[in-house]
C-alpha cells in the first residue's frame, strides 16, 4: 500500500503541479539531447533511442555543430529573451530534465547520456558513501572545509564513475569553459583527451569559436559552456534586472557568433535546468545543532529543493515523524524505495553507486521551498534563486536551433 506522501507525490503529478522526467506526454529529455549530440560525434545510437535519432535529425549533421549550455536558461526565459535577439528568433523545441534539475546531475547526463540512477551524480552535494563526507561534487572539493577531494583520497575517476560519452568522440570534440573550470577535474573527466579552449570573456568565447569553425575549418562538436544566466539568477532571482542583463548579454555574444558563422555551423543552445524565485517565507533551515541531526548518519545533502538524508539505522520512524511534524506541510518524505518506485531519478533501477549516494530519503515539494542545511545567514539560504526540485520553472529547458 502506497504510503501518504507517495500519494501525495502521485497526485501533484497528475494535478500538474510537478512534471515527471519522462512518464506520461514529457518532452525528449536531457537524456535524448546528450545521446542526439553523441550520435552527431560518431557516437552509435542503439535501437531504442528513437527521441534521441529524431533530435539528431533535427539538429544536422551536415555541418560542424556548435552546442551551448547556457546554464539556467529555462523555458521561462524564452519569452523574455528580447525581440529580434538569436534566442527569440531561432526554431525552439522543448525537452525536460532530468532529476534532480540541478546543474551537477544534468551535465554528468550531457556527458554520459546516462540517467542519475545510472550516473550516480545526483547533486551539488553529493554524499560520498565509501568516504563518509559530503563533497560539493563538481569544484571536487568537501563540503564543509572546502579541502580538495584529493587530500581524503578520492580520484576523480571514483567521484565520476560512468563512462563520459563526449569522451569517446575521437578527434570530434572541443569544448570551451571559462578559465577557472577548463581543466576541472570534472571538465576532464567530460571531455577525456579532447582539446579545450578556456575563456575570460564573452567576447573571448566568442572569438575562441569563429576562430576554430571559420579560420581553422575545424569539424565536429564545438561544446561552450556559459554559467553567466544561472549565477545572475541565483544571486539576484530569474526575473531580476540583473538577470535579464546576463540574458541580453548571451544573446547579443550568440548573436554575434552565429552572423560571423554565417551558416558554416549548424547551432544548438540548450540548459540543464530552469530556475525558481525563493522568498524569504519559503526558507526553512536546518540548523546543524537541531535535535534531528541526531537521527541521521550525516548532515543532510543533495539539494535546497530536494534535502536527501542518510537516516541512521533504526530510526527511520522516529525520523520521519520527527520530519513531517515540522515540515510535512510543505514536504513530501519519501523513502529511496518510494523514489525508485515512482521512477524519478530514471526508468531503471538504481545503481549501487546512485543509491548509496542519495540515502536513505529525499524530500519533495510542490511549492518553491527550499530547506538549507548550515548556519543562520549562510551564503546558500541568502541566494534568491533555487532549482532541482520537479517544478515546470525548473524541469522545463528549450533546444533552440539557430
Amino acid at each position: 500500500m502506497a504510503s501518504a506522501d507517495v500519494e501525495r507525490v502521485e497526485r501533484w503529478f497528475r494535478d500538474g503541479d510537478l512534471l515527471h522526467p519522462f512518464e506520461g506526454d514529457a518532452p525528449p529529455s536531457t537524456v535524448d539531447l546528450a545521446r542526439a549530440i553523441a550520435s552527431i560525434g560518431g557516437v552509435p545510437l542503439s535501437d531504442e533511442d528513437t527521441r534521441a535519432a529524431e533530435l539528431a535529425e533535427r539538429i544536422g549533421r551536415d555541418r560542424p555543430l556548435l552546442f551551448v549550455l547556457v546554464d539556467g536558461l529555462g523555458c521561462v526565459f524564452d519569452e523574455l529573451a528580447k525581440p529580434g535577439g538569436l534566442l527569440a528568433g531561432a526554431e525552439g523545441i522543448q525537452l525536460r530534465s532530468v532529476f534532480p534539475s540541478t546543474t551537477a546531475a544534468a551535465l554528468t547526463t550531457l556527458a554520459t547520456g546516462a540517467w542519475p540512477c545510472q550516473h550516480g551524480v545526483p547533486a551539488w552535494y553529493t554524499h560520498l558513501h565509501h568516504n563518509d563526507l559530503t563533497a560539493t561534487i563538481l569544484p571536487f572539493v568537501e563540503r564543509d572545509s572546502e579541502r580538495k577531494l584529493q587530500e581524503f583520497g578520492i580520484r576523480p575517476s571514483e567521484a565520476f564513475a560512468y563512462p563520459s560519452l563526449m569522451a569517446s568522440m575521437q578527434g570530434r570534440l572541443r569544448t570551451y569553459h571559462p578559465r577557472a573550470i577548463s581543466n576541472s577535474e570534472f571538465t576532464t573527466y567530460l571531455r577525456g583527451s579532447a582539446p579545450t579552449d578556456p575563456y575570460d570573456s564573452l567576447r573571448d568565447a566568442a572569438a575562441s569559436v569563429v576562430s576554430r569553425i571559420v579560420e581553422q575549418d575545424e569539424p565536429g562538436i564545438h561544446y561552450l559552456y556559459l554559467p553567466m544566466v544561472d549565477s545572475a539568477s541565483h544571486r539576484d532571482g530569474p526575473l531580476a534586472s540583473g538577470t535579464l542583463r546576463a540574458l541580453e548579454k548571451v544573446d547579443r555574444a550568440l548573436g554575434a557568433i552565429s552572423e560571423q558563422l554565417d551558416g558554416r555551423a549548424r547551432i544548438a543552445i540548450s540548459a540543464d535546468h530552469g530556475e525558481l524565485h525563493v522568498s524569504a517565507a519559503e526558507k526553512s533551515l536546518f540548523l546543524p545543532d537541531d535535535e534531528i541531526i541526531d537521527e541521521l548518519h550525516t548532515p543532510p545533502h543533495g539539494e535546497p529543493r530536494v534535502p536527501m538524508f542518510c537516516v541512521r539505522s533504526g530510526r527511520k520512524d522516529a525520523f520521519a515523524g520527527q520530519f513531517r511534524e515540522r515540515w510535512g506541510r510543505d514536504w513530501a518524505l519519501l523513502t529511496l524505495e518510494e523514489a525508485e518506485q515512482l521512477r524519478l531519478f530514471g526508468p531503471t533501477p538504481l545503481s549501487s553507486l546512485a543509491a548509496e549516494r542519495i540515502g536513505s530519503h529525499i524530500a519533495v515539494s510542490a511549492n518553491r521551498n527550499i530547506l538549507v542545511y548550515g548556519e543562520a545567514g549562510n551564503r546558500v539560504s541568502a541566494l534568491n534563486g533555487y532549482h532541482a526540485g520537479l517544478r515546470s520553472e525548473e524541469m522545463e529547458i528549450p533546444l533552440l536551433l539557430a
